[in-house]
Formats: structure tokens, sequence, C-alpha cells
């Protein structure tokens, strides 16, 4: 944990501010029964009404100083917990985007998702309840001692015996609590796991009629985190009936024993009213510890999650690559034998890709669902190491220097469009400077999008979240001309034509040919259909690379119906699919 001590760095003075506050009103706090001690013995057996009148305004003076004083630590501590916990979010949000993606896959989103928010919350309130309690509770308890002590050293070894109870039940009830707080945290994590599958996945389930199915999956695994939460609720709750019963019992004998001293004349009334007030003190800081511990329990947990994150290693994208070279002036991409396996996974995802892409080239990549396509995009984009094999991207017959040089030379358009809530200008120009509106029209003619938008409100049309004001189709165009004004020279479209008719798409890659001729152009596809202009094609299997179709004496098409069996297949499945249509 030593690591998250260094949000401190910019809250030291509030860190300290605040508890010696608190301090100040205990401190104000054990001398208000020794006031009241000394009007009850001294000031009513004689009489004196004036002296009576100071002792009670002393006493409305201690307590409105303890208020404000109060208030102020308050303040501070809140300061410090919040600011802590921003600065702690801020680098654990950059710390979740610089994971490698196989750290985010073994970590899951909802683990992350789970670490940011609720982990992150309860750490603040960890901190602010420690501020605002460590130095006063034991203040309280200690001076409250040490007060008893002075008064009565027979009596107030009774308060010793009541704490070391006290911290024996505290101790074991914690030590059970916390396990338990650990199996909330992991069922809490699979909860937004689902929540999330499920919300993602509305409409399939709509369509499927699973409704039901759903609702019950839920219900049991929320059953399952309501049990814990039962469980760790009835050792938490039982502390605070525990301490009064200790505590209760403790001011019996008290009041027993301070009967038959007084009666000795080894202690008077108001001393032994000042003895039970410093008892209910203690009882009273004791409750707020075992609350204290028990949020301390808690946000130590959620401490260990959050500092799991950043014992993770980063994805280092400026460090060097060693420096490969080539002859070929026009080779992009040389894939040489190479294969892939996914972390904690024991099948090959690839096995034996060969392959090489020029400038300027379509590139088509076909197969069906678990072919590998999109393992494949993740090499190319090296959000995952090559596990056996060779990958080489060349840059002017040079590979690039490092990870972020390398990832600048792709723009990727998922399958899956994502807008962003603005305006189109705001999404077309995601981490640009200096687009003109010229320039994104141009890139909206190409994406064979300007016709919708010019029905809407051009560029300024806006944009709800998730884009869920535009269609499908609409989405697509609106992320591939996104994309069309990055700069990088090869463009990446990952199924990311699924959703348009055969003639939009048409027009779409034609457009990209004839206006950007130098743009090489990787396409992913599932429809043979959309390949036909492309001058090689790769055809997956399984992993397996089972055709590569070459334009050199006829269409890389009309080459793999020839000499592939499973492009073969595909190609005539749908065909027998557009008869039917």
């Amino acid at each position: 944990m030593v690591s998250l001590f260094r949000y401190f760095r910019d809250y030291l003075k509030e860190s300290i501010l605040g508890p010696l506050f608190k301090l100040l009103e205990a401190v104000f706090e054990l001398t208000v029964p020794l006031v009241i001690a000394f009007i009850v013995d001294t000031i009513i057996p004689h009489g004196n009404q004036g002296d009576l009148v100071a002792m009670v305004l002393l006493l409305v003076g201690l307590a409105c100083v303890g208020v404000v004083v109060a208030i102020i630590a308050q303040y501070y501590s809140a300061k410090a917990a919040v600011g802590y916990t921003r600065n702690l979010s801020q680098d654990l949000y950059r710390k979740v985007l610089s994971l490698p993606k196989s750290s985010q896959d073994r970590l899951s989103t909802s683990s992350l998702l789970t670490r940011l928010s609720t982990d992150c919350l309860q750490i603040q309130t960890g901190i602010n309840s420690f501020l605002r309690l460590f130095l006063r509770a034991p203040i309280v308890i200690f001076g409250a001692l040490i007060m008893s002590f002075y008064i009565s050293p027979r009596l107030s070894i009774l308060f010793l015996i009541m704490i070391g109870i006290l911290f024996i039940l505290v101790t074991g009830i914690s030590l059970v609590s916390a396990k338990l707080f650990s199996l909330m945290r992991k069922t809490l994590d699979k909860l937004v796991q689902l929540v999330q599958e499920t919300v993602t996945g509305a409409r399939v389930i709509r369509a499927f009629g699973q409704s039901k199915r759903e609702i019950q999956t839920f219900q049991e695994e929320n059953q399952v985190y309501l049990n814990q939460q039962q469980k760790a609720g009835s050792w938490s709750v039982a502390l605070t009936p525990l301490t009064y019963l200790v505590v209760n019992l403790s001011l019996i004998v008290l009041i027993y024993q301070g009967k038959w001293s007084i009666s000795e004349n080894f202690l008077e009334q108001g001393q032994l009213i000042a003895l039970i007030n410093y008892l209910l003190q203690i009882l009273i800081e004791l409750v707020k510890m075992v609350m204290v511990v028990m949020t301390m329990n808690q946000t130590f947990i959620s401490a260990k999650r959050v500092q799991e994150i950043f014992e993770q290693e980063s994805e280092d994208i400026e460090a060097d690559f060693p420096i490969e070279r080539t002859n070929q002036a026009s080779l992009l991409l040389e894939a040489e034998d190479v294969c892939f396996t996914y972390p904690e996974s024991a099948d090959l995802a690839l096995d034996q890709l060969n392959f090489s892409v020029h400038a300027g080239d379509i590139f088509g990549i076909i197969g069906g669902t678990g072919s590998g396509k999109s393992s494949l995009v993740n090499l190319l984009l090296r959000l995952y190491p090559v596990s056996a094999g060779r990958l080489a991207l060349y840059v002017e017959g040079k590979s690039p220097n490092n990870l972020k040089a390398w990832r600048q030379q792709f723009a990727l358009v998922p399958q899956k469009a994502q807008l962003f809530k603005g305006d189109v200008r705001s999404n077309l120009s995601l981490g640009l400077t200096n687009i003109s509106d010229q320039e994104m029209w141009q890139a909206l003619d190409i994406a064979q999008a300007r016709d919708f938008l010019e029905a809407k409100e051009g560029l300024d049309s806006p944009v709800e979240a998730m884009g869920r004001n535009f269609s499908g189709g609409q989405r697509q165009r609106l992320t591939i001309a996104r994309a069309l004004l990055q700069p990088a020279p090869i463009l990446i479209l990952d199924d990311a034509t699924s959703a348009l008719d055969y003639l939009t798409e048409s027009r779409l890659l034609e457009a990209i040919r004839v206006r950007l001729p130098h743009k090489t152009l990787i396409m992913i596809s599932q429809r043979t259909k959309s390949l036909k202009e492309a001058r090689q094609i790769l055809v997956l299997d399984q992993g397996h690379q089972v055709g590569l179709g070459s334009h050199v004496c006829i269409a890389s098409h009309e080459n793999l119906l020839t000499s592939c069996s499973v492009y073969q297949e595909m190609n005539r499945s749908q065909e027998s699919q557009e008869v039917l249509e």
C-alpha cells in the first residue's frame, strides 16, 4: 500500500489540521466532566450563585468552541479525502488506459469499473473517517482513562478490563468481516459484468424472449450478494450491541462500587458523576472506533484492489523496436509463419499465417465466425505480441521505432460503430486539430454520408450518446469518415460495412480507390461480394490460412473460387441467400 500514500503529498496540511482540530475538540470534551464535578462538589454545597453562573457559561462556551472546532476539522478532513480520491482516481484511470490488452482481459471490464467507482468511493469514505477519528477517539479514550485514574485508581481498573474485552471482540469480528467484504467485492464484479452484458445485448435478449432467464440469473447472483451482505452485516451489527452490553455492565459495577466508595468517604458525589461521564465518553468513542474499524476493513480491501491495478505493468509505447529494413519500396506489411495464442489459453488462435501487403493495395480478409479475423486485427495493431513467427511493418522501407509509431500507421473502423455525445463535427475531429469543414465534407463524401447529413443539420447535427439518433449504417459511415481524416496510411475496415447495402458499399470502396489511391485498405468481411475488388484475399478457417488469392493473372476473387473450397462454400451459400431474398 506504500505507493498509495503518495497522494497525501498535496494535502499534507489538511491531513494534519483535520486530526489536530479533532484533538482540540477532544480536549474540550474531557474538561467538561471535571467542571461538572467541581460544580457538584464545591459550588452547589456553598451556594455561590455567581460562581454557578460562571461555570454554566464556561460549559456553554466550551460547547460552542467545540462545535466550531468540529466543523473546521470536518472541513479539512473532507477536503483531504476528496482531493486524495480525485488524484487517485485520475491516475487509476490513466493506468487502466495504459494497460496492455492482455491485462485488461485478465482483470475484466466489470472489475475495472468497480475499482474505478465503488472502490475509489470506499477509499474516500475510509480516509474521511480515519482523519476525523484516528486522533480524537484514542485521545478521548486514554484521556478519560487518565482522568479516571486521577479521580479513583481503584475504580479505573474496571475501565481497563472493559477496554481489553472490547478490543478482543473488535479484533475477532473484524477478521471475520474482512473475508466477507473481500467476497462481496468479487461478487459485485460479477453483477456489474452481468448488467453490462444484459444492457449491451438487450435487443437480442428481447428478440429471443430471454428476459425472464436474464432476470432470474440476475436475481440468483444478486441473492448471493445479498447473503454475503447479510453475513457481513450481522457480524458488523453485532459489535454495537456487544459494546453497549459490556459498557453497561461496567456502568452497573461502577455505580455499585461508587456508592460504596462514597459511603466510606473515598469518593465524592461529583467525582462519581465525572467517572460515569468518562465511562460514557469511552462508550461513545468505542462505538465510533468500532464503526471506523469496519469502515477501514472495507477501505483496506478496496485499497488492495486498486493497488493491484497500479502493480500491473503498463504498455510502453515508446520503447525502442529493433530496426528492420526491406528492399521492396512498396512493401508495407509482411507476415511469416505468424502464430498467436491468447494469454492463459492452450489453443492456437492463429497458426502459420503468411502474406504480404503493398502500398495502395486492397487486402481482403474473410472467414466465418471464430476463424481468427479479429485476432489478426489485434496483431496488426500490436494489441498482443506475436507468439511465434514474424510480423513486420515498413514505413519507407524501415520498421517503426516504437509501438506508438507503429499504431500511428493504422486507422481502425470497428464493426461496432462508436459515436460520442456532442455533434458530428466533434466526432469527426476526434483527436485532431486544425481540421477544416471542407476536409470533413470531403471525408463524408467518400464515406457516402453527405446525403443524410445535409438532410439534418450538417456538421452541427447533434449526436446523442452512442449515436442512437442515427441508424446502424449511418453510424458506420460516420466512423469511416472519421478514420479517413486520420493521417494514417493504412485503413482497416473490420467488418465496418456490414450494415451497408451492396450499392452503398460499392460506392464507398470505389470512392476510396479513386480519391485516395495511395491509401492501403485492409478489409475484413464475411461477404465474398464485398472483396471482389481486393488485390489479395486471405481466407481463414479456425485460425488456419486455407487460401490466399493473389491478383496476378486473374482477380483474387476468381482465383479463390477455383482454388479454395472454403471460399467456394461461403460464396455459394451467400449467392443462394441472395436468390431467396
